[in-house]
């Protein structure tokens, strides 16, 4: 404080918010503006040395007992509007309307009226911004951005659990499937039903640990916006590209840990799975962060976004496959963002296959067999299947065909898109705000 003092003393101006100072730290300001609940002015006006004018001002109000000798004077005048430990003649005494009527409010109304606090002066010119906010657009860019990258960092919380999470997953999955076989109806079936649950579980973590950290975040935004600290935009950008690095990160280790483990071995197809796995989770975080956005309270998001979620996810082409969907309900699985991220991986993994392989009549097998898995036939068929190969099967009965998987990485990034456009507009035109 002796540092804000020598500032004050070089003609600088300081407002300074004080809750029980010492006597020490009191006795450095000049001024003091008291408030009593509710917002009315008790006290205005100079201190005077060692507070002598606060002290004189109360003590003449009847019913207030003198300053103790040696007394802070700080808590002393709170205990004596109330807002102390021990009050005094608080509830007697109604010291707004005292305020009101002595000198110090007399002299508080004669300064404001002067021309050119309250009252435009017509000998200075009008005070015109030449910008709207006081920071160009790169800084307001740079620093927005740069504080979001410091949130996540020191939320680790959110950012460590998210990538444990991500990690502990692939193990499970990665163990129960460890070296899986595939190459048969039962296993096929067990190998799509673990990459829709792995991709399910980590997508829907990501959703969930979102809304809480963009919930916390909001009410700061509100202030700084209505004070025009940045454009909304800016940080519309921060929240997107913060998101991106992590995503992408928790995809990796992911995919590092349960690729291999599930006894998958084309790298390119590994790269294109872990790029797969990371727009999914990026997906889910957008989406989380609409409706953080665009819903009143922390609750209301969580609960519309699960049931979003719920209802699309259960028609994504998995269970009940696509092939099973009734034609009633099939505009729900054509308009599902979730199913388009699922497409990807499962016809990744198990519909890859240069040329399909011959069907002999004559010795009832497949002839020219690839090594892809998906060129692999499928044993174990039931009688009403007949034979058939792994990718022939996939892409008939859950409609995750291999030669889509370049539209429907096309899809997901126009699905990040639409929900990145929604939650602009929701960070430009909605405030939740109650004041």
């Amino acid at each position: 404080m002796d540092g804000v003092r020598k500032v004050a003393d070089s003609g600088r101006t300081i407002i300074c918010t004080i809750h029980q100072p010492s006597s020490e730290v009191f006795y450095l300001f000049d001024s003091l503006l008291l408030l009593k609940r509710g917002g009315e002015t008790v006290f205005y006006g100079n201190l005077g040395k060692n507070c002598r004018n606060l002290v004189d001002y109360f003590e003449s109000i009847p019913g207030v007992a003198p300053l103790p000798k040696g007394y802070n004077p700080a808590t002393w005048m709170l205990e004596c509007i109330g807002a102390g430990v021990n009050n005094s003649a608080a509830d007697e005494t109604d010291f707004a309307e005292h305020f009101s009527k002595s000198p110090y409010c007399q002299q508080l109304q004669a300064n404001m009226s002067k021309e050119g606090i309250t009252v435009p002066s017509p000998d200075l010119p009008e005070i015109v911004f030449g910008k709207k906010r006081a920071a160009g657009s790169m800084t307001q860019m740079k620093f927005v951005v740069t504080r979001f990258f410091q949130i996540y960092w020191r939320t680790p919380s959110y950012s460590l659990t998210r990538l444990v999470m991500s990690v502990f997953l692939a193990l499970i999955f990665g163990i129960v499937f460890i070296n899986g076989n595939y190459a048969s109806y039962s296993g096929l079936s067990s190998g799509v039903g673990m990459v829709f649950m792995a991709a399910l579980f980590l997508s829907m973590m990501a959703f969930n640990s979102v809304i809480p950290l963009t919930s916390s975040e909001r009410p700061s935004f509100y202030r700084e916006r209505a004070s025009q600290t940045y454009n909304a935009f800016w940080y519309f950008v921060g929240s997107t590209v913060v998101e991106i690095p992590w995503c992408f990160l928790s995809g990796f280790l992911f995919t590092i840990v349960l690729y291999p483990l599930a006894g998958f071995t084309d790298f390119m197809t590994g790269v294109m799975f872990w790029v797969a796995i990371s727009l999914t989770v990026l997906m889910q975080v957008y989406l989380g962060q609409f409706f953080t956005f665009a819903l009143p309270t922390e609750e209301v998001a969580a609960i519309i976004g699960m049931l979003f979620n719920s209802v699309l996810m259960m028609f994504m082409g998995y269970n009940p496959p696509a092939s099973s969907i009734p034609q009633g309900y099939q505009w729900l699985y054509k308009i599902s963002p979730q199913k388009f991220p699922m497409c990807i991986l499962v016809a990744l993994c198990f519909t890859k296959c240069e040329e399909l392989p011959t069907w002999d009549e004559t010795t009832q097998s497949y002839i020219n067999v690839g090594s892809d898995l998906g060129c692999q036939p499928m044993a174990n068929a039931p009688a009403t299947i007949g034979h058939t190969t792994l990718k022939e099967y996939t892409e008939s009965f859950y409609g995750f065909k291999y030669d889509e998987i370049g539209q429907n990485f096309g899809i997901v990034l126009g699905c990040i898109v639409l929900f990145r456009i929604w939650a602009l507009l929701a960070l430009r035109f909605v405030n939740h705000q109650k004041r």
